[in-house]
């Protein structure tokens, strides 16, 4: 039993209508307007970047290798363990152990500190909202974007880590590159 529709359906066209010149523009027309973009960057010279020695410039908003922040005037970490950059992280990469301030050794400049705070690289999807979420401005995202290894133990940066410095930095791109 085949169904027919009643007189209330309207048919919609969704392609062009049959014929021997769409049938032809659609085969050839497409094809010759693809090589034309493919010609005409025929013309254009190669742009060769020398890797290890010159890097690939980056876009300002780039979200690349993380980093901890101190205090400038006195030394304190910014992170004082709050745990909101590991519940806001889609991929649960972030691992915060929070441990209390004492007045003999003081770390952050909040009642807690980050006893322990670890990203594993491996599974960081590098979408920014542990920056985001971070109210003291503890953690951000640079512009660094080697930090491949052979094991994945090494993919997981200690708050040590983290807080040091990037060995090198990568350039920004200028503003109409």
């Amino acid at each position: 039993m085949t169904w027919t529709p009643g007189d209330d359906v309207i048919e919609v066209m969704r392609t062009p209508a049959p014929g021997a010149a769409r049938g032809t523009y659609r085969a050839f027309g497409e094809t010759l307007r693809g090589l034309k973009t493919t010609f005409g960057r025929f013309t254009e010279e190669a742009v060769t970047i020398q890797y290890p020695e010159e890097k690939t410039p980056v876009y300002p908003r780039f979200r690349g290798r993380h980093k901890l922040h101190r205090f400038e005037d006195t030394g304190l970490e910014k992170c004082v363990g709050c745990s909101l950059c590991a519940a806001a992280c889609p991929a649960d990469c972030i691992r915060v152990v929070a441990a209390e301030n004492t007045p003999e050794v003081r770390v952050s400049a909040g009642e807690r500190y980050a006893a322990v705070y670890e990203i594993n690289l491996s599974r960081c999807i590098f979408c920014g909202y542990c920056e985001v979420a971070c109210p003291f401005d503890a953690i951000t995202m640079g512009h660094d974007y080697e930090m491949s290894d052979y094991t994945r133990s090494d993919l997981i940066f200690t708050k040590e880590m983290l807080l040091a410095e990037p060995l090198e930095r990568t350039p920004l791109r200028r503003e109409g590159e």
